[in-house]
C-alpha cells in the first residue's frame, strides 16, 4: 500500500513538472506570437502618423521653411520642432511660454510638438524589445513593444488634436 501512495505520488509530481512544462512552452509561443503581431500594429500605428504628419506640417510653418517633406515625415515632424524651439530658452520657459517664430496655427503647432515628443519616447521601448527578442526572451519583447505602442498611442492623439485644430475643429 505504502509503495503504491508512493508510486501515485511520484506520478503526480512528474505530471505536474511535464504540466509545468507544457504551460511555459505555450506562454514563451504566446509571447512570441504577440510580440510579432505588436511590431505589425506598431509599424501599421507609424504609417498613420506618417499620413498626419504629411498632412498637418504644411498647416503649421510657411512653405519657406521648406521644412515639410512628404518622403520624409519623421525628419519633417523633427524639423517643425527644431523651427519652433529656435527662440526657446529651455532653461526658462515651457514651450507654451517661447518666443515662436512665423506659424501658420500656434495651437495646432504645440500639439504637433507634444506628438513628437511622445513618439521619441517609443524608440528605446522598440530597441529593448529587439535585444530580448535576439535573446529568444520573448516575454521581454512583447512587453517593451507594448511600451512603444503606448507612447505611438499617446503621439497620434496627439497628431489628430493638431489635425482637428487646423482643420477647425
Amino acid at each position: 500500500m505504502k509503495r503504491n501512495i508512493i508510486k501515485l505520488v511520484s506520478s503526480l509530481f512528474t505530471l505536474t513538472a511535464f504540466l509545468c512544462l507544457a504551460w511555459n512552452v505555450a506562454a514563451e509561443e504566446n509571447y512570441k506570437l504577440n510580440y510579432q503581431a505588436k511590431i505589425k500594429q506598431n509599424d501599421g500605428t507609424i504609417e498613420i502618423i506618417a499620413g498626419v504628419i504629411n498632412y498637418v506640417c504644411p498647416k503649421l510653418v510657411p512653405a519657406s521653411t521648406k521644412i515639410c517633406n512628404p518622403d520624409k515625415p519623421v525628419e519633417s515632424a523633427v524639423g517643425v520642432q527644431k523651427y519652433m524651439e529656435q527662440n526657446w530658452d529651455k532653461e526658462e520657459d515651457d514651450i507654451e511660454d517661447a518666443k515662436m517664430p512665423e506659424l501658420l496655427n500656434k495651437k495646432a503647432a504645440l500639439q504637433f510638438w507634444d506628438a513628437v515628443e511622445q513618439f521619441k519616447l517609443h524608440f528605446p521601448y522598440r530597441e529593448k524589445a529587439e535585444k530580448a527578442a535576439e535573446k529568444g526572451d520573448w516575454e521581454n519583447a512583447f512587453l517593451n513593444e507594448e511600451m512603444a505602442w503606448q507612447y505611438l498611442v499617446k503621439c497620434a492623439s496627439r497628431g489628430i488634436f493638431a489635425k482637428k485644430i487646423v482643420d477647425g475643429e
